[in-house]
């Protein structure tokens, strides 16, 4: 197949919100699926033949000029699989003079390689963590995450080593372990927020049925993948929330991601240097996770954070900032009423810090805190309705 150096193709990986930046000063651009359904009209026009007459000549349409034509990590699964497969007949439809493409798949890529010599390649830098940021950090953890001082201490201590002691562009694996709803998710949300982007998050126990095997090794291009969504990534903190809930079949797909930062699929090459992997499990000790996950997968972790139940100290903490957190949002009439109710002679807030010596779980102490507020302004609600119909 002869090599043209016409159109320049620029391809980006990296998120859609940078891509968007790089083409925003380009004038007169036009996206790929308009294109292709233009194509698509064009060549479904067939000459009519009837017996005994003369075929009609059908003049060959002039290439239309396209300027800038851009292909967002969107649009390769919202085309049919053959046209993805046919995309350089599609492009040659036209006369382009440039390419953008965020995120191909590697048969567009490889397409294009065939034919077009003029190609670029560029990498979103998502960046890395460094001193300052463990810095800022420790600064403002424990106002987010109360009652984890050793859990953040061993973290800041593993963020560290990676700058301290890095090695090349391997991702940093750790695993988060311990009851549920005691900061997990919050810390890596959070670390992710100090790095300057939108933490990628998936819920692996979402997962239970076959369509997982497809989604983490690939299947058609119109089908999402894991591989894609990590490819469309805004940072470079990845948190795999309940890893334990996969089959245990599954985490060989982990294993060159965790080794070497390089994930692939059938569709997907991706590169996360100096990713943030975090991985969670209800697990109470580290000899549970290796018996349950197995030791081909518990090796390939840097560290195993253990986070504690909450004691009585942080769970009057929790108390204090969820009740602050509701009641600033009430009218000063709902206000007033809060303030004066009393049970037992206990305020509010006294009687939901008495309640919540049960609980260990900061997901339901913000339930209880909620419910207790509602409970009294419903019962001034129905009160008011009442007095009315007498």
């Amino acid at each position: 197949m002869r090599q043209t150096d016409k159109p320049k193709v620029f391809i980006y990986y990296g998120p859609r919100k940078e891509f968007d930046k790089l083409i925003k000063s380009k004038n007169d651009k036009e996206d790929f699926m308009p294109v292709v359904q233009e194509y698509d009209r064009e060549n479904k026009r067939i000459p009519i033949y009837v017996e005994g007459q003369t075929p009609k000549v059908v003049d060959v349409k002039e290439k239309r000029n396209i300027k800038t034509l851009v292909v967002n990590s969107d649009e390769y699964s919202t085309i049919t699989e053959g046209a993805v497969q046919n995309l350089i007949a599609i492009l040659d439809g036209f006369d382009i003079e440039e390419i953008y493409l965020q995120n191909p798949p590697k048969v567009v890529v490889e397409s294009l390689k065939k034919v077009y010599q003029n190609i670029s390649e560029d990498y979103y830098d998502y960046g890395k963590i460094d001193l300052e940021t463990i810095k800022v950090i420790n600064r403002n953890y424990q106002k987010k995450v109360i009652g984890q001082d050793k859990a953040i201490k061993h973290l800041l201590r593993t963020l560290l080593s990676f700058v301290k002691f890095p090695k090349t562009s391997k991702p940093l694996v750790i695993m988060f372990y311990g009851p549920s709803g005691v900061g997990k998710t919050e810390t890596a949300k959070y670390l992710s927020k100090k790095m300057g982007g939108e933490m990628f998050y998936k819920q692996f126990s979402m997962f239970q049925n076959n369509d997982f095997s497809t989604y983490l090794f690939g299947g058609l291009n119109s089908q999402n993948s894991f591989a894609k969504e990590l490819m469309d990534r805004n940072s470079n903190v990845i948190l795999l929330d309940e890893f334990d809930k996969a089959h245990n079949h599954f985490y060989s797909a982990f294993y060159q991601l965790f080794d070497e930062g390089i994930y692939t699929d059938k569709n997907y090459n991706v590169k996360l240097d100096n990713a943030i992997i975090i991985c969670t499990s209800n697990y109470k000790t580290t000899e549970e996770i290796r018996e349950k996950l197995g030791d081909p997968i518990y090796y390939r972790f840097n560290a195993f954070i253990e986070f504690n139940e909450l004691d009585y100290k942080a769970i009057e903490q929790i108390v204090d900032i969820k009740y602050d957190e509701y009641y600033s949002q009430l009218s000063n009439e709902d206000k007033l009423l809060i303030d004066t109710h009393k049970y037992q002679n206990l305020s509010i807030k006294e009687n939901i810090k008495n309640y919540n010596k049960r609980l260990k779980n900061a997901r339901k102490i913000d339930i209880i805190v909620k419910e207790f507020i509602l409970d009294i302004l419903l019962e001034k609600a129905l009160q008011e309705e009442e007095n009315k119909d007498i």
